[in-house]
């Protein structure tokens, strides 16, 4: 009987050494499941609210550690990015929140770092809003047909009515984004105070339609246009 009985012995151990992997198994996928679903149930609620209000594809995605983790331990995610690739109206977003949380069912970064980068042909097509309404005497002679960034300079230059180029300074007072030319006058006309209010004005509508909390912080002249730097604290993802 001994034989036997150590035979026996022997298939318990092996089943249970068994039935122990596969319960580490199923709890192993059980959290790589939840973990999984916690990231696209923050993501996708975050995305759904800012693709709506920029009216651009939005991406959301969370730091390499763990989110229940972080949720229970601290009750914050380390990071969210956010980012959208644009589109012919909407510059390129790349934004990410820190130390996020979930507060009264909404999603909040405690603090939040990024750049919005419009193009050439963005610039140059938000600038056209800005031109001078036709009849104005200085309608085509003070028109904007192109603008090319010049990162050495730290200028924008601006083609005005195919005739001269004008550089112009971005800068950023009171929170708002400020585009100065280097010279207000060509040919003997005065150029229009709001020539640039295009470029401005699209600026300050993306801002608007970020998170809450989000502002402009700086700005500045880079080979692919114009970078505006985001900043801003209790920012609202959700």
């Amino acid at each position: 009987m001994a034989p036997n009985g150590r035979r026996s012995g022997g298939r318990r151990g092996r089943g249970c050494g068994c039935s122990l992997f596969v319960l580490l198994l199923l709890l192993v996928g059980l959290v790589v499941a939840a973990e999984f679903g916690a990231r696209w149930y923050l993501s996708d609620r975050a995305e759904s609210e800012a693709s709506a209000r920029l009216d651009a594809p939005v991406s959301v995605a969370f730091g390499s550690t763990p989110v229940l983790w972080d949720l229970a331990t601290t009750q914050a995610v380390g990071t969210a990015r956010l980012t959208s690739p644009g589109n012919a109206t909407v510059p390129r977003i790349d934004v990410t929140g820190h130390s996020v949380r979930l507060v009264d069912g909404g999603i909040r970064a405690d603090t939040a770092d990024g750049v919005a980068i419009l193009s050439g042909e963005q610039l140059a097509a938000a600038a056209s809003q800005g031109n001078p309404a036709e009849g104005s005497p200085v309608a085509g002679l003070a028109e904007v047909r192109s603008v090319r960034p010049d990162p050495a300079a730290g200028l924008l230059r601006a083609d005005i009515g195919g005739i001269a180029e004008v550089g112009v300074v971005p800068g950023v007072a009171d929170g708002q984004l400020t585009l100065t030319p280097q010279q207000t006058s060509l040919l003997g006309f005065e150029l229009p105070s709001g020539l640039f209010s295009g470029i401005t004005g699209t600026v300050d509508s993306t801002v608007a339609s970020l998170p809450d909390g989000v502002v402009i912080e700086g700005a500045r002249v880079v080979p692919e246009g114009l970078e505006v730097a985001l900043g801003g604290r209790d920012v609202v993802l959700q």
